[in-house]
């Protein structure tokens, strides 16, 4: 039979004389419910914090009904299970038949008694089965409830997760017969092997667009327009760190839709370590935009840049030269005082020289990935270079750069550079994450600090794998940077949901996870999700250890701090949602999404760094 947990703040004594009848002694001679016998109904799973419900077990041979049957949690508080909401099951109960019903417990410290009493009335001599949990006390062991009934054991603990249940593992009388479960199994045998299903999962950091420029204005000029002099120019400002690249776009104005551009993978900003400067025209090559066929009595007039030509028989972007330093210089210049890039084009031929050039508004572009503007061999995506290579218009393209969502943050654009650290991801089916609480101050020894402020998933996987919960550490052992993915196999009860956490690395104690509620990977009949349906409400946290300096900047932060753990302690000690972001590294300043957005495309706008995926196997 089962044991007892802890002790309410009365005595055994005391708990079941309150619960007794004073008027009535009437004594159960069934010996499937007293006696030497073991009892043959008992109190089998029990949740007092968040959901509360007892469970009831037949372990008899018979069927039985238990209508009769009542719980008791102290003074005056008797409880027909026949009056009480029914979860699952009912009140005739077959062999291992389970009924489950919904009672207020205390959930710091608690007893329940299980009685049998023919008169209506819960007796001390009549007590079948009992349970205590809690934190107070100390255990007494040996102490006879009443005559060959049962024998208290030592005190339940309290459960540690919200949404976990104390479980009884099916026989004897002592408090390791009874042990916290994190995945309650009510209305199932509490041995009953769930399904299960193998899920693989993709954490993707999404990095790519990080800052768009239009250039529309020549040096020597105070209005907007082409370049169509000889050693004229256009010269761009930005700020960029370390791992950006710069790509950039503008009409060669005396063809139906030729362009100057770099490769695909764009010029590094800085190699080895140090920053480029100086003549980069090498990198620079005449694409032939595929929209429009070649034609003079066509090509566009500068500066109204309207398209006359026929559509081109071939859609693809290809090179025209790969030598273009006769027409176009390509400069960097950097001051590391203000940590601005100044991006100079010159033209080199001028309208009137053997080849015309004349050079047009368009669009630079900071990235972390390749082909911001388009793919060597594929057609036009449709999102504006189009306007630039037949028109020398960079509006369309940049609105596509910069448009906002429903909230007024970034559709595309990344709010920062930073890799990922290797990551936890876990499974679970209680109300709420285990790992952490928003709003509620970091659980010692639950990792979450250490993942926030380190990158170090290691504390983090043993805390979960202590609940019992399904959990896997990436494949990957260091961080990963845009384009880059952490990879997972983890095996999942069906039922379960899914949480995550990673490290965003350029911040104090910044780290991105799943919102508290779990993502369910089973639909309601039971059948996994795939997708990236997951990325949806993702958000920024601020695990409130350390106070945050500007992103990619602190001295505190895991890329530059001399040892872990260190930095000043944050004032405000909950964990939040990251809801503004000053960008310093790119010179966007500030973006404000409310529900710290991470994911890429977000209908309401936000950071765009992430993009999670599972399948399952």
């Amino acid at each position: 039979m089962k044991k007892l947990n802890l002790l309410l703040v009365f005595t055994i004594a005391a708990f079941l004389m309150a619960c007794s009848n004073d008027d009535d002694n009437t004594t159960i001679t069934d010996p499937n419910d007293q006696g030497t016998a073991e009892a043959s109904i008992i109190l089998n799973e029990i949740s007092f914090l968040g959901s509360d419900r007892v469970e009831i077990k037949n372990i008899g041979t018979t069927t039985r009904d238990v209508s009769g049957y009542w719980l008791c949690l102290g003074p005056g508080q008797y409880f027909n299970l026949a009056n009480l909401t029914a979860v699952s099951g009912s009140t005739t109960l077959d062999p291992e038949g389970l009924l489950v019903v919904e009672l207020n417990l205390p959930d710091t410290d608690g007893g329940l008694g299980l009685y049998k009493n023919n008169d209506g009335f819960a007796d001390a001599n009549n007590i079948i089965d009992f349970v205590q949990w809690g934190t107070g006390g100390s255990p007494r062991e040996n102490v006879a409830v009443t005559a060959n009934i049962w024998t208290v054991g030592d005190f339940v603990p309290v459960v540690s997760v919200a949404g976990a249940s104390i479980e009884f593992d099916g026989e004897g009388n002592s408090s390791t017969d009874w042990s916290q479960e994190n995945n309650p199994s009510f209305g199932e045998q509490n041995d009953f092997v769930t399904p299960t299903t193998t899920f693989s999962v993709t954490i993707s950091n999404v990095t790519n667009y990080l800052n768009a420029i239009v250039f529309n204005t020549p040096n020597d000029a105070t209005n907007p327009g082409p370049v169509p002099t000889v050693n004229g120019s256009y010269s761009i400002q930005f700020k960029a760190v370390p791992g950006a690249k710069l790509n950039f776009v503008t009409m060669s104005a005396a063809t139906n839709d030729w362009f100057f551009a770099p490769l695909g993978g764009g010029i590094n900003l800085w190699e080895n370590g140090n920053v480029v400067t100086g003549d980069v025209s090498s990198q620079i090559y005449l694409w032939d935009a595929g929209t429009e066929e070649e034609d003079p009595t066509t090509i566009a007039t500068v500066p109204d840049g309207e398209t006359a030509g026929d559509p081109d028989d071939d859609t693809s972007i290809r090179v025209v030269e790969t030598d273009v330093t006769s027409y176009l210089r390509t400069e960097l210049a950097y001051d590391a005082a203000s940590r601005y890039f100044t991006l100079t084009l010159t033209n080199l031929m001028g309208a009137a020289g053997s080849v015309p050039t004349v050079l047009t508004p368009g669009l630079v572009v900071l990235h972390a990935q390749n082909n911001p503007f388009f793919t060597s061999g594929q057609s036009d995506r449709g999102v504006g270079l189009k306007g630039i290579a037949e028109a020398g218009n960079p509006t369309e393209l940049y609105n596509w750069f910069s448009e906002t969502g429903a909230s007024g943050a970034p559709l595309r654009l990344s709010s920062s550079l930073s890799v990922f650290s290797p990551a936890v991801i876990y499974a679970f089916n209680t109300a709420s994450d285990p790992l952490f609480s928003q709003g509620s101050v970091a659980m010692p020894n639950s990792g979450v600090e250490e993942i926030a402020e380190d990158g170090n998933n290691q504390i983090a996987y043993e805390y979960l794998s202590g609940l019992g919960l399904p959990v896997a550490k990436s494949n990957e052992t260091t961080p990963v940077g845009p384009g880059q993915d952490l990879t997972f196999t983890i095996e999942v009860p069906v039922g379960y949901k899914f949480g995550y956490s990673t490290m965003l690395v350029q911040t104090n104690d910044w780290f991105i996870a799943y919102n508290n509620s779990g993502y369910e990977l089973f639909d309601e009949n039971g059948n996994p999700k795939n997708g990236d349906e997951v990325s949806i409400k993702s958000y920024l946290y601020d695990a409130g250890t350390e106070v945050d300096q500007a992103v990619g900047f602190g001295v505190d932060q895991a890329p530059r701090q001399s040892e872990p753990n260190t930095g000043i302690a944050d004032s405000n000690t909950t964990i939040r949602r990251v809801s503004e972001l000053d960008d310093q590294q790119f010179g966007k300043g500030i973006i404000t999404t409310g529900p710290g957005v991470v994911n890429l495309e977000d209908d309401r706008g936000g950071y765009n760094v992430v993009k999670v995926t599972i399948q399952a196997q």
